[in-house]
């Protein structure tokens, strides 16, 4: 599933082959690649192993997650800063040991998954993450980046950022693992993102535009549409060459597969 690209063509097409027969879901077609966000989170609690099994059974080539460190510096699966929102605790993430992240529930009785049990999850099912990294300190993402080297899920893993600093290190330090940056970001321009060799850009459905995704085309960038939750939109996109597409209802996506 690495999506880098390589510098011959030949190597390029073996390793896309290789790759193609491991994943099993990427279709010969030109279709987008599906994309559940925090799991299938309209049938089951956000980011729990429910919501990426049922994700698994709608089809989707990646589960999106979102990795936050505990107080004793461990990668847990929650969006918010804070867990009240989606477990029936209180308190912040950053100040809570995995121990007490582990004692909660969510509504529906789940438990909030780790990193490594969401790569565990992901290599038994052949399926790709995309972790939408919360981390504000350079830190945290190089620590991220470790463990993303060490469990093995270089070519599973696409890393989205936020921040241009985040992008400039691992592009740097670790050129094999895929990264998306949130754009737009002004000044910054497409053309500025390819030259510092950002691989894809996730940008809000409303940016998505024919004129915005063949900009990007041109500049070697693929583009993510965020959320797209309803099945007129996510056709529309299909036709404006759009090259992955991240939705909270993965059922909206079972005509393209």
């Amino acid at each position: 599933m690495n999506l880098k690209k390589k510098p011959f063509a030949f190597f390029s097409l073996v390793l896309f082959l290789c790759l193609l027969s491991l994943a099993g879901k990427i279709s010969a077609s030109d279709r987008p690649l599906l994309i559940a966000h925090r799991g299938a989170q309209i049938e089951a609690d956000e980011n729990t192993i429910k919501a990426f099994e049922i994700a698994i059974q709608r089809g989707v080539d990646y589960i999106e997650t979102d990795p936050r460190l505990t107080k004793d510096g461990v990668f847990v699966m929650m969006h918010d800063s804070s867990v009240a929102r989606t477990t029936n605790g209180t308190g912040e993430v950053s100040k809570m040991t995995l121990a007490e992240i582990k004692s909660l529930r969510t509504k529906n009785g789940e438990q909030v998954p780790t990193l490594e049990e969401v790569f565990q999850f992901a290599r038994e099912h052949n399926i790709g993450v995309y972790l939408d990294t919360k981390e504000k300190e350079l830190s945290a993402i190089k620590k991220l980046v470790e463990q993303v080297i060490s469990a093995g899920m270089t070519d599973r893993v696409i890393l989205g950022l936020w921040q241009l600093n985040h992008l400039k290190w691992v592009e740097k330090h670790h050129p094999e693992i895929v990264t998306c940056i949130s754009w737009p970001m002004p000044p910054v321009s497409l053309k500025h993102l390819k030259k510092i060799n950002a691989d894809w850009v996730g940008t809000l459905v409303s940016f998505a535009s024919k004129e915005m995704i063949e900009k990007a085309h041109k500049r070697g960038l693929k583009v993510i549409t965020l959320e797209i939750n309803d099945a007129d939109t996510i056709r529309k996109k299909i036709e404006f060459g759009i090259d992955a597409i991240l939705t909270d209802d993965p059922r909206l996506t079972a005509d393209i597969k």
